[in-house]
């Protein structure tokens, strides 16, 4: 509640400032909230100098951190009328800012200007498609984020005299695989791990699996992580710990995600073989010299499935922004083909312009020299449900329960056959079908 009070305050004081000095949605200026780190507020930066000189076009970037925070900023600025004209927005907190009518449909923009530089069919139509809503596309996607991508050091498999491994593999091979290059010391406390994720990724194994989070997407009505393929899918991934012991447990874990770096840290450390991520950390790996590395499509399911999660955003326009026209020239240029040059040049990000994706811009010969894997990796991602709600079904719902699977108190069917009633119940006002 401290957090919530402060973040409310911080915006008011800063909605304050900003009619002090002019910078409110009457100004003439054209307000962007985003979140990210140094290197792409300074491409941020390019393209607002940019439409200064090509446009006359005054543009004020705020940055705010992502997560809660961002979304308590943009909360609290609207209810107080002084929204931002643009705002950045992620695949998860979409749904959220559509239901409270805090953004514009953009297709009678992009309708206007067809023909005219900007192409929506341009973009990957996964991505374009999530962020439409009965027909309407509020967001126009700068890039998109399979979840797919498992680094791995060439150097131990090397030693370990193993074959590297392939885009086709599956579930019993990464196992195999995974145990191969775990070591255990003398003393029986493991050495080196064959796997890690940067968080718990449980999602691949229930998508891979044939299983779901909720019985349809964009319309859900119930969620479905009670099916035996979720049951297993969640089981699998706990006893790579519990079981196989060729993954950390939640406890070491912890003891090695301290610092900017978090899990990461262990990857560049030279402390486990294979990493488990998106491919936003291809630019923070290049910096590894002691080793060689690359990257492998995550493996398919028992039944040849294959389907994992992913993230993606892009830029809206907020319903309060009292110059939308405007607002749309700085959105096309955050977003258009040179946009997204820009605001993927550090080379962790995969543009949303299935062109750009599939050329040198993405496709560098910087490591990981698989990245092309990327362009086929879209094909099989799953977004989360589109529940304005989620992250409070995820916080307080799914994460405690498999807190319990992961630290094995408590095994994944009796959590899941215990907590999917409650969400069903709390978020969709019904039981369980039996």
């Amino acid at each position: 509640m401290k957090i919530k009070l402060f973040y409310r305050l911080f915006a008011v004081f800063a909605a304050v400032l900003l009619l002090l000095n002019g910078c409110g949605n009457n100004s003439g200026r054209i307000r962007v909230l985003h979140w990210g780190d140094q290197i792409e507020m300074q491409n941020v930066n390019k393209i607002i100098k940019d439409l200064k000189d090509t446009k006359g076009i005054t543009v004020v970037q705020e940055r705010a951190p992502a997560g809660n925070a961002y979304m308590e900023k943009l909360l609290t600025e609207t209810s107080a009328g002084m929204a931002p004209d643009i705002v950045f927005v992620e695949a998860s907190n979409f749904k959220a800012m559509v239901d409270k009518g805090m953004l514009v449909d953009l297709t009678p923009y992009i309708e206007r200007d067809k023909g005219k530089g900007f192409d929506i069919s341009e973009y990957y139509p996964q991505i374009v498609d999530r962020f439409t809503l009965d027909n309407k596309l509020y967001v126009i996607p700068r890039d998109i984020a399979p979840i797919c991508t498992i680094y791995y050091n060439k150097k131990m498999f090397d030693e370990a005299g193993i074959r590297y491994p392939k885009d086709d593999w599956n579930w019993d091979e990464f196992l195999a695989t995974a145990k191969k290059l775990t070591k255990v010391g003398k003393d029986g406390k493991v050495t080196q791990y064959g796997f890690l994720d940067e968080w718990t990724i449980w999602d691949p194994w229930v998508y891979s699996n044939g299983g779901a989070i909720c019985d349809d997407i964009k319309h859900p009505t119930k969620c479905v992580m009670d099916s035996p393929e979720a049951i297993a899918g969640i089981q699998y991934r706990a006893d790579l710990s519990l079981k196989y012991k060729v993954a950390p447990s939640p406890a070491v874990i912890g003891a090695t995600s301290l610092g900017e770096e978090g899990t990461a840290s262990t990857f560049m450390s030279g402390s486990v073989a294979m990493f488990y991520t998106g491919y936003w950390k291809a630019g923070f790996f290049r910096s590894i010299s002691q080793f060689d590395w690359d990257v492998v499509m995550f493996p398919k399911g028992p039944k040849g499935l294959r389907a994992f999660p992913s993230g993606g955003s892009g830029y809206a326009i907020t319903s309060q922004c009292k110059d939308k026209d405007k607002a749309w020239e700085v959105l096309k240029r955050f977003t258009n083909e040179q946009g997204q040059r820009d605001l993927t040049s550090q080379g962790g990000m995969q543009p949303a312009i299935m062109k750009l994706a599939d050329s040198p811009q993405f496709l560098d010969k910087e490591r990981p020299m698989n990245k092309k894997m990327m362009l086929e990796a879209v094909k099989y991602i799953k977004f989360n449900p589109l529940i304005e709600r989620w992250e409070e079904m995820n916080l307080r719902y799914i994460a405690p329960a498999l807190d319990r699977v992961w630290n094995g108190k408590l095994t994944a069917e009796q959590v899941l056959k215990k907590v999917v009633p409650e969400i069903n119940k709390e978020f969709f006002g019904k039981k369980t079908e039996k």
